[in-house]
C-alpha cells in the first residue's frame, strides 16, 4: 500500500475545505479558496454584509515523507516541532494581510491537533489584542469547526 497523506483529514486541503463549507454554511460568500497549498496568498477570502474575512490554513505535518523518492519513508524532524514552523507562517501571513488592511477580519484554519491548541493557548494576549481569531477542524465532525477568538 501507498502512503497518501493527500487522503488524510488533517491534511491542508481537506481542513480548508471543512472550513470554507462552514462559512457557506454561515451564508458567507467565498470570494477565492486555494484548492492547490502551493498557492501563494491566503487560502481563504469571504465576505459577508460588506465584511471581508481572511483564512490561512495549514495542515498538520506527516510523519512521513509524502513527496519524492523517500515518500512513505519515516521523516526525522518530530511532527510537532514542524508544526510551530506551520503555525508561525500561518500568524505571519495573517498579519501581514491585517496590516494591508486593518478592516478585514484575519483567522488561522488548523486541524485540532493538542500542538496547535497549546499554540493558539500561548498566543492569547497577543491574538485577542490583533483579532485572530482560529478555526479548528476535528477529525470526525463532517461540518462543525470550533472557532476560539
Amino acid at each position: 500500500m501507498v502512503y497518501s497523506y493527500e487522503d488524510k483529514w488533517f491534511e491542508e486541503t481537506n481542513v480548508a475545505k471543512k472550513i470554507k463549507k462552514f462559512w457557506e454554511k454561515n451564508g458567507w460568500k467565498i470570494k477565492k479558496f486555494n484548492k492547490d497549498k502551493r498557492q501563494k496568498g491566503p487560502d481563504i477570502i469571504a465576505e459577508k454584509n460588506h465584511k471581508q474575512l481572511v483564512i490561512e490554513v495549514k495542515g498538520y505535518p506527516s510523519r512521513y515523507y509524502v513527496h519524492g523518492k523517500k515518500k512513505g519513508k519515516l521523516k526525522p524532524t518530530p511532527p510537532k516541532l514542524q508544526a510551530t514552523h506551520w503555525f508561525a507562517e500561518a500568524i505571519f501571513s495573517v498579519l501581514l494581510k491585517k496590516s494591508e488592511d486593518p478592516k478585514i477580519k484575519i483567522a488561522v484554519g488548523l486541524p485540532d491537533f493538542e500542538k496547535y491548541r497549546e499554540l493558539i493557548e500561548k498566543i492569547k494576549f497577543v491574538r485577542r489584542k490583533i483579532g485572530i481569531e482560529f478555526y479548528l477542524v476535528k477529525e470526525n465532525d463532517k461540518d462543525q469547526v470550533e472557532i476560539i477568538s
